[in-house]
């Protein structure tokens, strides 16, 4: 198969949806077909991969730095023509979304769209206008966008029932998980981050991997985490990744008295991160913004005991008290479940190896059969 995918966020970003796609894209061709992705440039960033297009795109840097694609590229519309495409998929449904619908009506090949994101939290990137505006209005278009498309992708059971109340036709829409290249997350360096870092072998480190803004809920990582620290300066944490909340964060974190515990490690390059999912002991996820939450399967590959809010993205992967704790969104129970994992390490560990157990089920290879099933049906029906 020739498959087209368009998305507005592509490397040298490296959000969830962007460690998606290239995840299907690298393995749909070890499966032997080709993927072609159009997505918007990036400052001077060059791609060595000569199948991947660039739309010309402006820096949005209101809160977070954002490539803006303007889709008016004559090249890139004669090169599709050129391509012969059986199948174009769209990662979001705005902007190059729309462009890869357009495309896959004109060429008369089936479009699927996977629905990466709850879109109504992350209207507060958008100045100016009133939230609760932009989140209906966010929420109808993605609806609307759906229903125009041949298949919808979810990450997840939860935001599959999500999208149904919201209009979705149901028969439309498959669950479909980011798989995880299991192996590479057995190979970390422990010793390598946590000497850099200042943390000693008998110190507990926790991790958060995520942008650093308002919808990863992490104010409420950070009280949580505060009281443990306090009771224990044994316990670290570690924030990786970037975001306009990470100044606010570290003020808090002065201002409790806990900065010396408190590590912000800033952007690290995605092949690097498997040394610091091994230099950490338990992982925490405080969003209610997610999908799926990658990085809870990731964690779960390389070991670690989890404790997460409850949500879409979360309760499709943990299993209260059986592979990782769920918690309600307050620090009273999110602090006590890091405190019972802390006082209770054997409990953590089998918790753990559970988990660890359970990941294998979502390998990256085979959930590319499954999506290369989806295409064929398609394809077929089309």
């Amino acid at each position: 198969m020739r498959i087209g995918f368009f998305t507005n966020t592509y490397f040298p970003i490296c959000y969830g949806s962007v460690v998606s796609i290239e995840s299907f894209r690298k393995n749909l061709e070890k499966l032997g077909h080709e993927v072609f992705v159009f997505a918007p440039s990036y400052r001077e960033y060059k791609d060595k991969n000569k199948k991947i297009f660039r739309y010309p795109a402006f820096l949005f840097r209101y809160k977070i730095d954002y490539p803006i694609s303007i889709p008016i590229s004559s090249f890139i519309n004669n090169k599709i023509e050129e391509l012969n495409l059986d199948i174009i998929h769209v990662h979001q449904p705005f902007s190059l979304g729309r462009e890869g619908l357009k495309f896959a009506r004109k060429l008369k090949v089936p479009v699927v769209f996977t629905h990466h994101a709850k879109y109504e939290d992350y209207v507060h990137y958008i100045p100016f206008l009133p939230e609760g505006l932009m989140a209906d209005l966010v929420k109808k278009e993605a609806v609307n966008f759906a229903n125009k498309c041949d298949l919808t992708i979810t990450p997840s059971r939860g935001i599959k029932k999500v999208i149904q109340k919201r209009g979705v036709d149901q028969g439309l829409i498959e669950v479909l998980s980011t798989g995880i290249d299991w192996e590479s997350f057995q190979k970390g360096k422990r010793e390598l981050i946590r000497k850099k870092y200042g943390v000693k072998k008998d110190e507990i480190l926790c991790l958060n991997i995520g942008r650093i803004n308002q919808e990863k809920n992490l104010e409420l990582l950070l009280n949580s985490i505060k009281k443990i620290i306090l009771e224990n300066p044994k316990v670290k944490m570690m924030f990786i990744g970037e975001g306009f909340m990470k100044d606010h964060l570290l003020k808090m974190a002065e201002k409790s008295g806990i900065a010396k515990n408190v590590i912000f490690t800033g952007f690290i390059e995605y092949k690097k991160v498997k040394d610091y999912w091994k230099a950490a002991d338990i992982y925490l996820q405080t969003s209610k913004s997610e999908t799926q939450g990658i990085t809870i399967l990731e964690a779960m590959a390389v070991g670690l005991p989890v404790v997460a809010v409850k949500g879409t993205g979360t309760e499709d992967f943990i299993v209260d008290q059986k592979n990782g704790f769920l918690t309600k969104n307050n620090t009273k129970e999110f602090s006590g479940r890091i405190k019972f994992l802390i006082k209770n390490p054997s409990i953590g560990r089998r918790m753990a190896l559970q988990g660890q157990k359970d990941s294998k089920n979502f390998c990256e290879l085979d959930q590319t059969k499954k999506l290369e099933k989806i295409y064929k049906k398609l394809i077929k029906n089309k």
